[in-house]
C-alpha cells in the first residue's frame, strides 16, 4: 500500500478552503486527488489552490473515482448523513465535519454502513489533536481534582456573514450544532461514559435558528455542567473543571496555538503550558495513518454518538419551553 492516502473533498466550503485542504498538504501521509464542486467558479479556484488534483461537477464522481480513499465532507449539517453513507458505500474511509450527524439515530446509521462496509468514519473534532487538550487528559487522569463537581465551559462568537448556510435551519444552521457541539464534546471527554439525568436549556431564536443558547446538564455522579454557545455576542470561548481537590481553568479550549492552563489546588497556583499544535494537520495526520495501518483513529463513534444522544436531550428541552 502507499504511505499516502489519496483524498476526495466534497465541496468546496470554507472550512476545506481555508483548513482542510491545507491540512491535507501539511499531514505528511496524505494528498488532495479530487475535489468536487456544483459551483464552476468555485471548482476553478479549488483546482488553483491544488494543483494536479482532478476536479468533478458532481459529489458522486469522487465517490466513483477508485482513486479517492478518503473523503472529507465539509457539506452542510443537513447533508451529512446522506454523503456519508454514500461514501461508505462506495468503499470510502471518512472524516466527517461536526456534527457527525443531525440527531443520534443518524449517527447510528452512519455507523452501522461504516462497519457494515468496514471503513472507518470519524468525526472531525480537531481540537481534541492539541496539546491543550493532551495537558486537559493529563490533569484529569492525575486525579489532582478529585472528584469532579462542575464544568462550565462556552463557545460564541458574533456572527457577521450574510447570507450564511448557519442562519438556515433547513440546513441544520443554528448556534448549538454550529459551536455548542464542542463545549458538548469536551464535557463528554470529562464525563465519559455516563449521560445525564436531567438536561434544562434555555435559548433565543432568529427565524427558527438558536442563536443563543445556555444548557444546565445534571449527571448521576453529582457533576452539574453549565454550556453555553450563541452567534449573536461578542465571543467568548473558555471552560472550567472544579473539582473536590482543585479547579483547572482553560482559556481558548478549542484553539490550537501556545498558552497555558492554570491549575488551582490547596497547594497554590500552578500554569501549566500548552504548546502551538497545528490542530486539522494532526488530525488528517492520525485519520490517515489509521487507513495505512488498519487501526481505530482518536474519536470513537460511540463516543460521537453518546454526544448527540445528549445534544437530543438539549433540543428537546429547548422545543419544551
Amino acid at each position: 500500500m502507499s504511505s499516502l492516502v489519496n483524498w476526495g473533498i466534497l465541496g468546496y466550503a470554507r472550512i476545506a478552503r481555508m483548513q482542510a485542504i491545507p491540512a491535507i498538504a501539511a499531514a505528511g501521509n496524505s494528498r488532495v486527488h479530487a475535489i468536487a464542486s456544483r459551483d464552476a467558479a468555485k471548482l476553478a479556484e479549488a483546482c488553483a489552490q491544488v494543483p494536479g488534483a482532478v476536479g468533478y461537477a458532481s459529489y458522486t464522481d469522487v465517490l466513483n473515482d477508485p482513486a479517492v480513499q478518503a473523503v472529507y465532507i465539509p457539506l452542510p449539517n443537513s447533508l451529512h448523513r446522506q454523503w456519508a453513507i454514500a461514501a461508505l458505500d462506495a468503499g470510502k474511509h471518512v472524516l466527517c465535519e461536526k456534527p457527525l450527524a443531525l440527531n443520534a439515530a443518524e449517527a447510528r446509521e452512519m455507523t452501522a454502513a461504516a462497519r457494515s462496509n468496514e471503513r472507518l468514519l470519524m468525526e472531525a473534532f480537531m481540537y481534541r489533536y492539541t496539546d491543550r487538550t493532551t495537558q486537559l487528559r493529563t490533569v484529569l487522569e492525575s486525579g489532582v481534582l478529585g472528584k469532579i463537581r462542575h464544568v462550565n465551559a462556552s463557545f460564541r462568537f458574533l456572527l457577521d456573514r450574510a447570507s450564511t448556510i448557519k442562519m438556515q435551519p433547513e440546513l441544520g444552521g443554528g448556534a448549538l450544532y454550529d459551536v455548542g457541539v464542542y463545549p458538548l464534546n469536551l464535557l463528554g471527554l470529562i464525563a465519559g461514559d455516563a449521560l445525564p439525568v436531567a438536561v434544562h436549556a434555555e435559548g433565543e431564536f432568529d427565524n427558527g435558528v438558536d442563536v443563543n443558547v445556555s444548557t444546565l446538564l445534571r449527571y448521576e455522579s453529582g457533576l452539574l455542567a453549565t454550556l453555553h454557545c450563541g452567534f449573536n455576542a461578542f465571543g467568548q470561548m473558555g471552560a472550567e473543571i472544579v473539582g473536590t481537590q482543585g479547579r483547572l481553568l482553560m482559556p481558548d479550549p478549542f484553539l490550537g496555538d501556545a498558552g497555558e492552563l492554570t491549575l488551582v489546588t490547596a497547594q497554590g497556583t500552578r500554569s501549566i503550558p500548552v504548546v502551538a499544535t497545528d490542530r486539522y494537520a494532526s488530525q488528517v495526520r492520525d485519520f490517515a495513518a489509521a487507513i495505512l495501518q488498519n487501526r481505530a483513529p482518536l474519536l470513537s463513534l460511540d463516543e460521537s454518538i453518546r454526544n448527540l444522544d445528549v445534544l437530543d436531550m438539549i433540543r428537546a428541552s429547548l422545543k419544551a419551553h
